[in-house]
């Protein structure tokens, strides 16, 4: 792992990093970046999640999550039981660090396994305190993000955001799950909103990306996509969460042919891919500029650029 500061990312310095996972190669950084200078790895789909703050080059273990005691023994034999992570964040209001993950069985709806004593398998909500250094059920109803990507979750001012747009393993009561919407989770009162994305099919180019990255423009929350097929950027920005018409299409990037894939967005808005000559470059969004970072990356690298601070 690197370090890229500078004003140009020109300084570049190589973190000390001792894989502290037993599979050391399947595991993940979650969201789009450092709180507090502390990181979030996981394992996806895993029930392991450890802090690192690289500039001490601690590692904070969490201890298992709760989901056993949760779920019937009958259930355990019949279903397999996942978990996604969904939001990792600071609570001001407590002085605490929060995580919070859905628990599901992608299995189910199986016809072989669809009833275990009269009874489903319920997903639900865990949180995590790290001042408690425990898990804790939570008693809400809101639509997951099941089609998990990296760069679709963000943390901004004590609230998690993720992107949904599936309404598998949720409450049919909330119609809004039924389309592209992001999803608000409040760590101080554990309350939720869910502000719809668009409700034009032309505007729904977002989701069809295939790449698509919340970030943090202006202070505020945007969303990145890029579209394959045409070789460029949408940015849209989010006035007011829970108000669908403050969405607005700030500009599209592009064509970009030389791009090979994209990487990252960073504070500024910069984004960040791999050309297709394997070569590591930003875009900056203000000059329309693009600019080698020095890195030569094999074409599917496991690599990711998120924010540290």
């Amino acid at each position: 792992m690197y370090i890229l500061s500078g004003d140009k990312f020109e300084n570049k310095r190589q973190l000390n990093f001792s894989n502290p996972f037993e599979d050391g190669e399947n595991f993940q950084i979650f969201g789009f970046g450092s709180i507090n200078a502390t990181l979030l790895l996981h394992q996806c789909c895993q029930n392991e999640h450890i802090l690192w703050d690289p500039t001490t080059e601690i590692f904070g273990l969490f201890p298992p999550s709760q989901v056993d005691s949760y779920v019937r023994d009958v259930a355990k034999v019949s279903f397999n039981v996942v978990s996604y992570l969904h939001g990792f964040g600071y609570d001001c209001t407590t002085d605490d660090y929060k995580v919070i993950h859905y628990i599901f069985s992608p299995n189910q709806n199986n016809r072989h396994c669809k009833y275990l004593g009269n009874q489903y398998f319920d997903p639900l909500w865990e949180i995590y305190s790290v001042k408690s250094k425990s898990w804790r059920k939570l008693d809400v109803d809101m639509p997951p993000s099941l089609k998990w990507k990296e760069g679709t979750h963000l943390y901004m001012d004590g609230v998690c955001h993720w992107l949904c747009k599936k309404s598998y393993g949720f409450s049919q009561k909330h119609n809004s799950a039924f389309q592209p919407c992001l999803v608000s989770f409040y760590l101080s009162n554990e309350t939720f909103l869910i502000t719809p994305i668009h409700s034009d099919e032309d505007d729904r180019v977002e989701f069809k990306a295939s790449w698509i990255n919340l970030a943090v423009l202006t202070g505020s929350i945007a969303l990145f996509s890029y579209i394959e097929e045409t070789t460029t950027f949408h940015v849209s920005i989010l006035g007011e969460i829970g108000m669908k018409e403050s969405w607005t299409k700030l500009f599209i990037v592009g064509p970009l042919p030389c791009v090979e894939r994209p990487m990252g967005v960073g504070k500024k808005g910069e984004i960040f891919f791999l050309r297709k000559d394997e070569e590591l470059v930003w875009f900056d969004i203000s000059t329309g500029m693009i600019e080698k970072l020095g890195f030569k990356l094999d074409i599917y690298p496991k690599c990711r650029i998120i924010i540290y601070k």
